[in-house]
């Protein structure tokens, strides 16, 4: 079974529509109809597609305090850091902000819940950046993928392993290279149970 990111209601929910007419300038919408037909999608679609990031993603990031910050400065300001506090960074702020956006997100800071956070993708989502969770049989893959630097692999991985030790109470298995960071681990079934 796949993590589940999606914060918006039931697919029962989103296949039913309404008709909404909207007020809206004629250079928002040449623009809009410039847009759809630059992705290849109806301007419905388009507009869907905004509007579920902003209701799925761009609300509630706001609201939890991320901030946005152009890549380049970001993975400079991480290849300023050295190793040691970059590992220490993600076992302590990283998997904190983890825990706190899913007590924030689905009022659950269980590990399941943080697994749940770790998928959370917004729409439209940036290439190369994301992770999945795979379950079965009480065995988890976690790969997260991200193009901010191999020096953002370090806080990754170090986040990563903590958040298996503490909440899972197993040592996983972890590989981390420049883009990706892949944790393997078996969790015990009482672990399972509880979470």
């Amino acid at each position: 079974m796949e993590g589940k990111g999606d914060l918006s209601n039931s697919s029962k929910d989103a296949r039913k529509s309404t008709l909404k007419t909207v007020r809206i300038p004629e250079s928002l919408a040449r623009y809009l109809e410039e847009e759809a037909a630059d992705q290849g999608v109806t301007v419905n679609g388009l507009v869907n597609s905004v509007l579920g990031k902003y209701s799925d993603w761009d609300k509630k990031a706001n609201e939890f305090g991320f901030l946005s910050i152009h890549k380049s400065l970001f993975t400079s300001l991480v290849d300023e850091v050295d190793e040691e506090t970059l590992a220490r960074i993600g076992r302590e702020v990283l998997l904190t902000i983890w825990k706190e956006m899913a007590e924030f997100f689905y009022q659950d800071s269980s590990p399941e819940k943080i697994l749940d956070v770790l998928c959370i993708r917004p729409r439209p989502f940036p290439a190369g950046l994301g992770t999945t969770v795979t379950r079965e049989d009480g065995k988890y893959v976690i790969i997260s993928h991200h193009q901010l630097g191999p020096k953002w692999s370090i806080a990754l991985k170090s986040a990563l392993q903590e958040l298996v030790r503490k909440s899972f109470h197993v040592e996983p298995q972890v590989s981390a290279g420049e883009s990706v960071v892949t944790v393997r681990f078996k969790a015990n079934r009482a672990e399972t149970a509880r979470t």
